[in-house]
């Protein structure tokens, strides 16, 4: 038991991350050219114009339990379409990943437009991308793109902008989309198996890029710098957990004196993470890996 924790602890090698860890995915779609890249592979059906990364507003979030979204940097090209993408590894559920999406775009369309502002007509189109090594829906398709439309009247379309992709890399339609996405979805989960053998050009320069990334030494400290930052949290957790819990085990027990404590503990960490990373909470909780009840 204690050496599977002890693994789960360690820090993983920053070679070996894939773009499915969200801090190599972060770090590559923070970076214009890469960006730009990754949205052309997704895009394939049209041109995408220059990117810029845009740093937004922090939503309001008043209490670290909140279930607001900090949002920091967006892409947004040169018709200002703003496009958010995220690789979700862990799959919590179509239901729990479905309203996580849509929470997202809230977050976003709360800072397209200056207070004040009623001319809503200049809301940039916006794209909320999760891409995850399972099928969320499973119908077997690489992509499943949704956009709002009239019940009423089938194929009758809103036209408001807000599209929401969920991309899986373990997709079967190879026959329906485009051959680089399929090798862009692989090279995501397993660059080691399906590296050497990209047809597409725009994959083999994404993965000549990722690398450059992973050989950088500014990339190396900052990934450094993130896990000591989780490796004291996790310690402090369980030392303030220990304390607390002797303390309210004089109180009202021992037992329950640990639990309690090691809970306020565990939520005074996670709200010193939020704090000093601006996640959101579930990001903070899966970090810390604590289990949603």
């Amino acid at each position: 038991m204690k050496n599977r924790e002890k693994q789960k602890q360690m820090r993983k090698p920053l070679k070996d991350l894939t773009l499915l860890d969200r801090f190599l995915f972060d770090t590559a779609m923070s970076d214009p050219e890469i960006s730009h890249n990754i949205l052309s592979i997704i895009f394939s059906d049209r041109e995408i114009p220059a990117i810029r990364i845009s740093a937004v507003e922090q939503t309001e979030e008043p209490y670290y339990d909140s279930r607001a979204v900090r949002l920091d940097l967006l892409a947004i090209d040169e018709d200002d379409s703003v496009y958010d993408a995220e690789a979700q590894k862990e799959n919590k559920g179509k239901r729990f990943l479905m309203r996580r999406s849509r929470l997202y775009q809230s977050a976003i369309d709360m800072n397209l437009l200056k207070p004040g502002d009623l001319d809503f007509g200049r809301m940039n189109d916006v794209y909320v991308i999760f891409i995850a090594p399972f099928d969320l829906f499973g119908e077997g398709k690489y992509m499943y793109t949704f956009r709002m439309t009239c019940d009423e009247v089938p194929g009758l379309p809103m036209n408001d902008g807000a599209v929401r992709i969920f991309l899986n890399t373990h997709g079967r339609n190879d026959d329906e989309v485009q051959p680089g996405l399929v090798e862009f979805l692989h090279y995501m989960e397993a660059p080691d198996r399906y590296g050497k053998n990209i047809q597409d050009s725009r994959v083999q320069r994404l993965a000549g890029q990722i690398e450059m990334l992973k050989n950088s030494q500014e990339v190396g400290v900052k990934y450094m710098r993130l896990w000591e930052e989780l490796k004291d949290a996790r310690i402090e957790a369980r030392m303030e957990g220990r304390m607390e819990g002797r303390m309210e085990g004089r109180m009202e027990g021992r037992m329950e004196g640990r639990i309690e404590g090691h809970e306020a503990a565990i939520l005074e960490s996670i709200k010193n993470l939020i704090e000093s990373t601006h996640w959101p909470v579930e990001q903070a909780m899966d970090i810390l890996k604590v289990p949603e009840t």
